[in-house]
């Protein structure tokens, strides 16, 4: 079974925080959707639309289940009753099984904390092993990362994420600057500088992200010089760099890509005369790869490499010269 945060436009908050910073009193609807991981992106987007507090999904045995919190104060059961009706709807547009709606009321809890008790010492790949900042890392000849991603995405347990980094390991990182777009936790840009990239320049729309790659770029030892860090997303990369990076890594989902990420893409590129600018692509469901990949050939790109773990994929692409 796999436990993760998913990645989104902006990364799941902890329920406990509300915006108001008022709902600490509150119940909250715990409410599971269990689906076919084809539909995962739909719940997640229906969720986002509901303003969820925070959203996970667990995988096992090829079923999928997403939990998300909300407000018990802002829905009521005829709200979940009509959600799985929307939800069966899209599952019969696609020839998939219905979907399973049930929710509870809970009593208010430190869900960026409880959440660590399921989370150990992983190895990623072939030469890393992330390992949470609250426990002693095994004995092993592997780079450790040291994480705690509090309420940021980006674990590595999801799919996404481990596919960035093991094609990550992949790339020539000796000397190389690296820009992450929605850094989410800065587990990417923590990973290509223990790999030797000299600097990465980073960015999330989520605050909290921010936060939390700082706070894990200390964890390793890692100074704010060589990992810059800002609320925003791409043009904030593109401004805080003052010349073409070597690589990018971008983990977001493919709509959000093709919309707002390859047709900038670009600006980050190395020119004609200068060793191609590469990229990591993922957050891109494999069904919707042939979709991303002709918006790249459009503006300029071309998928050199696609690895697929899951329902998912992730895109190494090269600038064309």
């Amino acid at each position: 079974m796999t436990i993760s945060n998913k990645p989104s436009v902006n990364s799941p908050v902890n329920p406990s925080a509300s915006p108001s910073g008022s709902a600490l009193n509150n119940q909250w609807w715990a409410v599971s959707v269990a689906c076919s991981p084809a539909l995962e992106d739909s719940v997640y987007w229906q969720f986002e639309q509901m303003g969820s507090k925070g959203t996970a999904s667990q995988q096992q045995n090829g079923d999928c289940t997403v939990t998300a919190y909300l407000l018990q104060s802002q829905y009521q059961p005829s709200d979940f009753e009509a959600l799985q009706a929307t939800l069966n709807q899209n599952a019969a547009e696609g020839n998939l099984p219905d979907v399973r709606v049930s929710w509870r009321l809970i009593a208010d809890e430190d869900w960026a904390s409880s959440w660590k008790t399921h989370w150990q010492a992983e190895e990623i790949g072939d030469r890393l092993l992330i390992n949470p900042a609250w426990m002693t890392p095994p004995a092993t000849e592997r780079a450790i990362l040291t994480l705690d991603p509090g309420s940021a995405f980006g674990t590595g347990a999801h799919a996404t994420t481990q596919l960035c980094l093991k094609v990550l390991e992949k790339q020539d990182l000796v000397g190389a600057t690296v820009a992450d777009i929605g850094c989410g936790s800065g587990i990417l840009s923590i990973a290509a500088l223990l790999y030797g990239a000299n600097r990465a320049y980073a960015a999330d729309v989520d605050p909290l992200a921010v936060t939390s790659t700082r706070a894990n770029a200390k964890l390793n030892g890692i100074s704010l010089e060589q990992l810059q860090v800002q609320l925003g997303s791409l043009p904030e990369v593109i401004a805080m760099t003052d010349k073409p990076v070597n690589g990018i890594v971008c983990n977001i989902l493919a709509e959000i890509i093709v919309a707002l990420i390859i047709p900038r893409l670009g600006e980050l590129a190395a020119p004609a005369g200068q060793p191609p600018t590469w990229g990591i692509l993922s957050g891109i469901l494999t069904a919707k790869a042939p979709w991303v990949e002709r918006h790249l050939t459009v503006c300029g790109w071309q998928v050199v490499d696609l690895t697929e773990q899951d329902e998912w994929c992730a895109m190494t692409i090269q600038r064309r010269l």
